[in-house]
């Protein structure tokens, strides 16, 4: 995905890069992190957080560590991957 369509993305999500962001825990991804929607400012929107963005920096969070499904966390957009998912942070 190529700058213009990654800023395509953020268009149609309605979102912008380093926004703050509420969202709800809808799945664990094994041990690599955990989906999410964001319920504000937009709801319905999907997205990711990477294990590495579950905690502090340089904490060791593991699956045992993950929100459970259900959580609501505050968190902040970082970018559109490749493949079109946003990811998010929850540092």
């Amino acid at each position: 995905m190529d700058g213009a369509a990654i800023e395509g993305e953020w268009r149609r999500a309605g979102l912008e890069r380093f926004q703050r962001v509420r969202c709800r825990v809808v799945e664990h991804r094994g041990r690599f992190g955990v989906d999410v929607e964001i319920i504000e400012p937009v709801a319905g929107y999907p997205a990711f957080i990477d294990f590495v963005l579950l905690g502090p920096a340089g904490a060791e969070v593991t699956p045992d560590d993950f929100p459970p499904v259900g959580t609501i966390l505050d968190a902040v957009t970082i970018d559109f991957m490749p493949w079109g998912e946003l990811r998010l942070s929850a540092r």
